[in-house]
């Protein structure tokens, strides 16, 4: 356990002094399946190996599922963001970036201050969706 613990340590020190979270992805996305993810400010953001369109129909699908009526989006090509809400009246944003060769990053923030269990729980329905 503690190799593995060292490993993961050793990959994300390598991705802090780079910044290139796609090494991380690259390196371990066969193994992980779903790449990097932080929590910030209220928002989780994660990376996925999914091509831009794919992860923007796979969010809209995940929506769908979850019943969270998305009530605008704007999807400029290599970037996009959805508004939507939750039958209990609470905001939900995702903003969706194409990170290039074939990754995409998806920021999901639940709430004013963030709720991180909904934002995960969105993330897993995108994940089972996307079929990742």
């Amino acid at each position: 356990m503690k190799k593995v613990a060292r490993l993961v340590a050793l990959l994300l020190s390598l991705t802090v002094l780079w910044g290139c979270e796609v090494l991380l992805i690259g390196g371990l996305g066969a193994g992980v399946g779903v790449g990097t993810y932080k929590f910030i400010e209220g928002k989780l953001e994660r990376q996925y190996p999914l091509e831009y369109k794919k992860a923007w129909d796979a969010t809209h699908a995940a929506l769908a599922n979850l019943q969270i009526s998305i009530s605008g989006s704007l999807n400029e090509g290599a970037k996009g963001d959805i508004e939507a809400v939750r039958k209990d009246g609470t905001r939900v944003l995702i903003s969706l970036k194409d990170m290039g060769q074939k990754v995409s990053s998806i920021g999901v923030r639940v709430g004013t201050f963030g709720n991180r269990e909904e934002a995960e729980r969105i993330h897993n329905e995108i994940v089972s969706v996307a079929g990742i």
